[in-house]
């Protein structure tokens, strides 16, 4: 679902019935569930939506989606979401929640698997006080062989690079 006409589409259609806020896991520590995202949408409240935190803390388990009565694409509609604020480079009050799903998201296109260290890293580079208070965790990770501080990568990481590119087109 890339089409913008679509989406709008689909959020105009919305019936506010709160399905999709009631079935998210994570609305509770969301600034705004799903369904007062659609609202702040239809009303054009962009502001608030780029600054909220909550397109970062959905958590892709399709509950939304799958249970609207209007077949609402709700975890698309947050993944567009995630795009448009991190392609727009705008400062917001959700900046470390992004630059972390970012660094994540970086890690996984580079490398094809998700090495702790390596997201941690890419992430300090912005952060470099949120780095640093976590390796002492890290240290502790390491002893018990729970976090690898070396990369990790597949064998044809270009590849896997090329895959993504086509999914997003």
């Amino acid at each position: 679902m890339t089409d913008n006409k679509q989406f709008l589409e689909q959020i105009h259609s919305c019936i506010q019935c709160g399905t999709c806020s009631g079935s998210c896991p994570m609305a509770d520590v969301m600034d705004f569930g799903p369904r007062a995202l659609i609202a702040m949408i239809k009303d054009g409240n962009m502001r608030d939506v780029i600054n909220s935190n909550s397109p970062w803390m959905c958590v892709s388990c399709y509950q939304c989606s799958n249970r609207c009565p209007k077949e609402i694409a709700v975890t698309d509609l947050m993944y567009s979401l995630k795009r448009l604020i991190s392609e727009s480079g705008e400062k917001t009050k959700a900046n470390r929640v992004r630059d972390l799903h970012n660094s994540f998201s970086f890690a996984l296109q580079y490398t094809g698997r998700i090495t702790e260290s390596f997201v941690m890293a890419k992430y300090s580079l912005k952060h470099p006080f949120a780095g640093l208070s976590n390796i002492p965790l890290a240290i502790k990770l390491k002893r018990k062989k729970r976090m690898e501080l070396g990369l990790q990568k597949i064998a044809k990481p270009l590849r896997f690079r090329r895959i993504l590119k086509r999914l997003r087109s």
